[in-house]
C-alpha cells in the first residue's frame, strides 16, 4: 500500500520525545526563532487554541471575524468559542484560498474584529494583501497550517500574528500543538501579559493521556503498521475523528484551550526542526514532479498549483473523487480526502447561504500520497493509475 501520508517520524523523533531528562526550556522557542526568523513566539496545545488566546488576548469580542469558507473547520470553531462571529468568504474561482479585498473590509467594517487568511496546502495565493497594514484597528492573523514554510519568507510587518498547526499530519509536526508567531512588540506583550494571568496549566492524568495517545500515533504512521492503520480509516469509524475533523462539536468548551504544549512535544519539535528544511526540498521536489505529469492532462493544475511549492498535501481535483478514491485503493494507492467539506455547510453553522466555489472543492477534493521517501517511480506509477481512471 502507497501511504497516503506518512509522517517523516523517525527513530531520532522517538528517543527525543521520551528523554524526559531533556527539559526544553527556551531552547525550542530560540529554535522556532533561527527556523522560522521571527521574533517572539508562544506554544499552546493547539492551533485552535492558539487563535482562541489570541482573540482573548486582545479582547476581541461579539465581533466579526472574516475567514474562507474553506479551510479546517477548528478555525471556525475556536472563533465561536471565543464569543465572536464567523463571516465566511468563498475561495477564489481558481484557488484553494479566499481573496481579502477592501470592499469585503468595508462591508464588515462597522463590526469587524479580525481577518483570519489562511493558506491551504502550502499554496499562498492572494496571502500578503498589502492595503491590510493600513488598518490598525482590525487584528491580522495569517494562519499557516499547513505551510509554515510561507512564515520564513513572509512579508515584513503584514500580520500580527501567524499560526503553525503542528499534528501527526503536518510537514512540521509535535504531534499535536500549535504555534503562534509575532514580529509585533505590542502584540507580543498583549498576549504575554494575558497569558500571566490566564495561565495554561494541566494536570498529570491530562499529560499521561496525551503521552499515550502520541506514541500511539508513533506506531499508526510507522510504514509497516501503516497499512492496518489505512485499513482501520476506511472500515471502521474508530479513527475518523483523527482523519477527518468535521464532526467536532464546537457549541462544548474545549478543555485543550487551557493545556499547554508539553515538553515532550516541544523535545520533538526541537529534532523535527534539524530537518525541515530537507523536508521542504523533499516536498517541493515531489510537488514538482507530480507538477509535471499532470498539467497536461488536467487543466486545473497549471490555475491552482504552483511549482517549487513545499506541498503539505497534494490536492486533486476530480469530478468523480469518490469512485477514484476507490478505484486506487484497489490499486493499492491510498488517498485521503481531507477538507471534503465547506465549513457554512456544516449543521452546527445552519447557514443557508451557497459558497459556490467551496462547495466545488469539498464535493472534488482527494489528496494523493505525499511522503518524504516517494520516489519518481512511485508518483509516476500512481499518476498513470489516474490517467486509466
Amino acid at each position: 500500500m502507497i501511504p497516503a501520508l506518512l509522517p517523516h517520524l523517525t527513530i531520532s523523533d522517538f528517543l527525543a520525545f521520551i528523554n524526559f531528562f531533556q527539559k526544553p526550556g527556551n531552547l525550542f522557542k530560540k529554535k522556532l526563532k533561527q527556523q522560522f526568523k521571527t521574533k517572539h513566539s508562544f506554544t499552546f496545545s493547539s492551533g485552535r487554541a492558539g487563535i482562541y488566546h489570541i482573540l482573548k488576548a486582545n479582547k476581541i469580542e461579539n465581533k466579526n471575524i472574516l475567514v474562507s469558507a474553506y479551510t479546517c473547520c477548528v478555525v471556525t470553531e475556536a472563533i465561536v468559542q471565543s464569543n465572536n462571529t464567523p463571516v465566511f468568504i468563498d475561495v477564489d474561482k481558481d484557488s484553494f484560498n479566499a481573496q481579502i479585498t477592501p470592499s469585503l473590509i468595508k462591508k464588515h467594517q462597522s463590526n469587524l474584529g479580525a481577518v483570519i487568511v489562511t493558506n491551504l496546502y502550502g499554496l499562498v495565493n492572494y496571502s500578503d494583501p498589502l492595503f491590510l497594514k493600513k488598518n490598525k484597528k482590525i487584528l491580522m492573523i495569517l494562519d499557516d497550517a499547513l505551510s509554515p514554510h510561507h512564515i520564513k519568507h513572509k512579508s515584513t510587518g503584514h500580520y500580527d500574528y501567524m499560526l503553525v498547526s503542528c499534528s501527526a499530519r503536518k510537514p512540521f509536526s509535535c504531534l499535536g500543538g500549535g504555534i503562534i508567531f509575532t514580529d509585533k512588540q505590542n502584540r507580543f506583550q498583549t498576549l504575554k501579559k494575558y497569558l500571566s494571568k490566564n495561565k495554561l496549566k494541566s494536570n498529570s492524568i491530562k499529560k499521561f493521556k496525551k503521552f499515550i495517545l502520541n506514541c500511539l500515533l508513533f506506531l499508526a504512521f510507522q510504514p509497516l503498521i501503516y497499512p492496518f492503520t489505512c485499513l482501520m480509516k476506511r472500515k471502521t469509524w474508530l479513527l475518523q475523528r483523527f482523519f477527518n475533523e468535521k464532526d467536532h462539536d464546537i457549541f462544548k468548551p474545549k478543555l485543550e484551550y487551557l493545556e499547554p504544549m508539553y515538553d515532550f512535544q516541544k523535545r520533538l519539535g526541537i529534532n523535527q526542526l534539524k530537518k525541515f528544511n530537507w523536508l521542504t526540498k523533499r516536498r517541493q521536489k515531489i510537488g514538482n514532479i507530480y507538477y509535471q505529469l499532470l498539467k497536461s492532462h488536467f487543466a486545473f493544475i497549471k490555475k491552482y498549483w504552483k511549482q517549487d511549492t513545499p506541498f503539505s498535501h497534494i490536492p486533486f481535483l476530480h469530478p468523480k473523487r469518490d469512485k477514484l478514491a476507490d478505484y486506487l485503493y484497489k490499486n493499492n494507492i491510498d488517498t485521503e480526502k481531507y477538507f471534503d467539506y465547506a465549513i457554512p455547510q456544516i449543521k452546527q453553522y445552519k447557514i443557508k447561504t451557497k459558497f459556490p466555489n467551496a462547495q466545488q472543492l469539498a464535493a472534488q477534493i482527494i489528496n494523493l500520497p505525499i511522503q518524504p521517501n516517494l520516489t519518481k517511480k512511485t508518483i509516476i506509477k500512481i499518476v498513470n493509475k489516474i490517467k486509466q481512471f
